[in-house]
C-alpha cells in the first residue's frame, strides 16, 4: 500500500515508464496479462508510441495470433496506420526491460486513473467551445452525458466469472429468496394470477403490453401501478435514512398528466370518468373523489406526459430519477410513440423501433427495473374471428425487433369467444390478459374484468 501511494505522488513523472513497463509484461506474457486486457484500451496510454503498440497488440490478440515483439514488429509493418520512426528498435527495447515478476495490478491502477484524469480534463476544454442551438439542443447534452459516461466507466470488457463464482451468487439470492417475508421477487401487478405466472415483474425484464386501440392498454398499466404504489408506500413509510424511496415511473405521450390524474382517481374512486369529467357528482361520490385525491398525492407516482419524447429523452431522465430514487417499475404509454435519435434519420420506421425497444431493454437491465412498453397491434387481427381473433406475436407492429427484445409479451383480447356475451356485464367486459411468451417461465392466460366506465380492473377468481 505504501509502494501505491509513492507511485501515485509520482504519477506525472513515472506515467511513461509505468506505459513502458507494462507494454513489456504483454510483450513477455506477464501473468497477468488478462488483467491487462480487461482493464486498458489504447486511449488509456499517454505517449502516442505506446499508444499505437497497444492497438496492434489488441489487434494481434482479436486475431487469435502469437503476442511477442516481433509479432508487433511485423503487424506495424505491414499496416502503414501504425507506423511511427524506429518502432523495430523502441519495440525490442520494451521487450528486453522485461526483468520482474512483481504483481502488475497497482500500475494498471495508476494508468488507468491517470487516463480518466487526462480525459475529463479535455472533456471540460469541449465544454468551452460547446454551441447550442433551439432544435438540437437536447441531442448535443445527451451526447454531452454519454461522452462522460463512457469516460466515467471505461472497461475494455466484463470480466468472466466462473462457475463456481456464478453458483455462490446464485446461492446468495436463493438465500435471500427464502428469508423473505413476501413472496413476490418482482413489482407486483395486484392481481394475484397473473403474479403466479411472472413472480411479480422482474427488474431487469422487458414486457411488452399490446392489443387493438380502445381494449385498455393504459388503463391495465395504470391498475398495476396503483396496486405496485400502495405496497411501496407501506416501505416508503416505515424505510431507515439511507434508503432510497421506492417509486413508480410512467412516460404518458399520448395523454397529459391531468387526464391521467383523472382516470387514477376514478380507478381509485370507483366513480364513473363521465362524471368526473362533466362535474356531476353527488355528495357520497364527491367525498368519495376527495378521499382518493389524498390517497393519491402519497403515492409515490412520477408521470412525464412529454409529447414528441425521443428514447433519449426518456433515458436521461430515467438517469436523473434514479439517482435519487429506486425505481421498482417504468410504463411507457406507448413505444410507438416514441422517436428514435435524430442523427439516426436516414434509417426506416422499422428500424428506429428495433433501436427503440433495444434501448428500452437495456435501460432495463441498467437500471434493474422492469420496464412495461406499451404497443400498438396491426389491423389484420380485426380481419379475424372468433378464436382466431386472439393476439399472436406476428401481430405486433414493427414487430420483429419488438418480440426478440421482449422478456415478456402480453395481449389483451375481449373473450367474445365461443358464445360469451359480454352484453350481459353492462358497462363491464371480460377481458383476457394472454402471456404469449415470457423467456424465464410459462405462458397461460388470466380472465380480468374490466369496468369501462371507471377504468377499474378486476380479478376474476
Amino acid at each position: 500500500m505504501e509502494d501505491m501511494n509513492i507511485l501515485r505522488e509520482n504519477l506525472d513523472n513515472n506515467n511513461l515508464e509505468i506505459e513502458k513497463s507494462i507494454i513489456s509484461a504483454v510483450l513477455n506474457n506477464h501473468k497477468e496479462i488478462n488483467d491487462i486486457f480487461l482493464s486498458l484500451l489504447p486511449i488509456d496510454f499517454d505517449n502516442p508510441n505506446n499508444r499505437l503498440i497497444y492497438a496492434s497488440i489488441l489487434k494481434l490478440k482479436d486475431e487469435g495470433k502469437i503476442i511477442d515483439s516481433l509479432s508487433v514488429i511485423s503487424y506495424i509493418k505491414n499496416n502503414q496506420d501504425y507506423i511511427f520512426n524506429n518502432y523495430e528498435e523502441y519495440i525490442l527495447e520494451l521487450s528486453s526491460m522485461y526483468n520482474y515478476e512483481n504483481s502488475l495490478k497497482g500500475y494498471i491502477e495508476i494508468l488507468k486513473i491517470a487516463s480518466i484524469s487526462r480525459q475529463l480534463k479535455e472533456f471540460g476544454k469541449s465544454l468551452q467551445d460547446i454551441s447550442l442551438d433551439s432544435i438540437n439542443w437536447k441531442d448535443e447534452i445527451w451526447k454531452l452525458e454519454k461522452n462522460f459516461m463512457e469516460i466515467t466507466n471505461s472497461r475494455n470488457a466484463k470480466e468472466v466469472e466462473s462457475m463456481e463464482e456464478i453458483v455462490f451468487n446464485y446461492q446468495q439470492k436463493l438465500e435471500q429468496l427464502k428469508n423473505r417475508s413476501e413472496e413476490l421477487t418482482g413489482c407486483p401487478s395486484g392481481y394475484s394470477n397473473i403474479d403466479k405466472i411472472t413472480n411479480g415483474f422482474q427488474p431487469g425484464d422487458l414486457i411488452i403490453l399490446a392489443a387493438r386501440p380502445g381494449i385498455g392498454k393504459t388503463a391495465i398499466s395504470l391498475n398495476f401501478m396503483l396496486n405496485a404504489a400502495k405496497e411501496y408506500l407501506v416501505f416508503n413509510k416505515t424505510k431507515q435514512p439511507n434508503e432510497k424511496e421506492k417509486v413508480l415511473l410512467m412516460f404518458s405521450m399520448e395523454m397529459g398528466n391531468n387526464q391521467i390524474c383523472e382516470r387514477l382517481v376514478s380507478i381509485d374512486s370507483t366513480v364513473d370518468i363521465s362524471i368526473t369529467k362533466r362535474g356531476t357528482w353527488d355528495a357520497l361520490q364527491w367525498n368519495s373523489i376527495q378521499d382518493s385525491i389524498a390517497r393519491l398525492s402519497s403515492f409515490p407516482i412520477y408521470v412525464d406526459d412529454s409529447s414528441g419524447l425521443s428514447i433519449l429523452d426518456l433515458q436521461t431522465k430515467v438517469k436523473q430519477l434514479s439517482s435519487t430514487k429506486d425505481i421498482k417499475l417504468i410504463v411507457v404509454d406507448y413505444l410507438q410513440l416514441l422517436k428514435g435519435p435524430k442523427g439516426a434519420s436516414n434509417v426506416n420506421r422499422q428500424q428506429e423501433v428495433a433501436n427503440i425497444s433495444r434501448t428500452l431493454k437495456s435501460i432495463a437491465r441498467q437500471y434493474n427495473v422492469p420496464v412495461i412498453a406499451i404497443a400498438q397491434l396491426s389491423r389484420k387481427i380485426e380481419e379475424r374471428r372468433g378464436e382466431a381473433k386472439r393476439p399472436i406475436l406476428s401481430d405486433l407492429r414493427e414487430s420483429g425487433a419488438i418480440e426478440q427484445d421482449a422478456d415478456i409479451v402480453a395481449f389483451l383480447n375481449y373473450k367474445d369467444a365461443e358464445g360469451y356475451d359480454n352484453s350481459t356485464l353492462g358497462s363491464s367486459v371480460m377481458v383476457e390478459y394472454i402471456i404469449q411468451k415470457h423467456r424465464n417461465g410459462s405462458t397461460g392466460i388470466v380472465e380480468l374484468l374490466f369496468d369501462k366506465s371507471t377504468g377499474r380492473y378486476l380479478e376474476v377468481k
